[in-house]
């Protein structure tokens, strides 16, 4: 029966193993919707996962810095939601987080256009309008290593042979579309509302300019469109 403890010394308990959404429903409606992730003993989770121990835990939202990382994450994870539905044949390298914002690096035949990034802009605004659930399932190195070869992504499998035995893997499914990565991500595309594809620009594999050269998606994402029209004016 885990005992959870709130940031203010509030302790809740429970008699199964409870979620972060679950907590944060116990706490109130509008908590409950505003959740991205927890940090759970220091450690940052995805609201579906169960915890069965006791853990000093903080709900985050998109107000605070931890949140708004999760979200330019999982848009990331939408560019590649977006090129996959549009150009089937892509392939999908890694989606980072930097300063401001993310890139996603793809190998594709076509060096992507403006106007082709104006169409994956366009599908991710459709996707998040969906308000689908981002599923989040913990799997062992062989059911990862199978899933992306049946996907045919060599450079997720590259990625997958480098990682240790006893870390775990986590597969994030978007619909259709399955990416894998440490996370958190935010539960739902609600959250994911405020953001900008940039450019394009060309990158190799790895940084290694011995490797084959990607295409690199830039974007930018906030918490909320006046944050966005924020950091637009500025750069303008």
């Amino acid at each position: 029966m885990p005992i959870i403890t709130l940031p203010d010394g509030n302790q809740k308990s429970f008699n199964q193993p409870v979620s972060i959404a679950e907590i944060a429903a116990s706490i109130g409606p509008g908590l409950a919707n505003a959740a991205i992730a927890g940090e759970v003993n220091g450690t940052l989770i995805d609201t579906t996962l169960a915890i069965d121990f006791d853990a000093n835990i903080r709900i985050i939202t998109a107000k605070d810095n931890e949140g708004i990382h999760i979200i330019r994450h999982s848009f990331a994870h939408l560019v590649g939601h977006a090129v996959k539905q549009l150009y089937p044949t892509a392939k999908m390298a890694i989606g980072p987080v930097i300063e401001n914002g993310f890139y996603y690096d793809i190998a594709y035949k076509k060096t992507f256009s403006p106007d082709d990034l104006n169409k994956i802009e366009s599908r991710i605004n459709d996707l998040i309008k969906q308000n689908y659930e981002v599923k989040v399932e913990v799997v062992s190195k062989e059911i990862a290593r199978k899933t992306f070869k049946e996907r045919d992504e060599p450079y997720k499998l590259q990625i997958i042979d480098e990682i240790p035995e006893n870390e775990t893997i986590k597969l994030y499914r978007h619909q259709e579309y399955v990416d894998m990565c440490r996370g958190p991500h935010v539960p739902n595309t609600k959250h994911l509302r405020a953001f900008s594809l940039m450019k394009v620009s060309g990158a190799y594999w790895r940084g290694n300019s011995e490797n084959e050269m990607l295409q690199r998606i830039y974007g930018t994402a906030w918490s909320n469109s006046k944050e966005l029209k924020k950091y637009i004016h500025k750069l303008e």
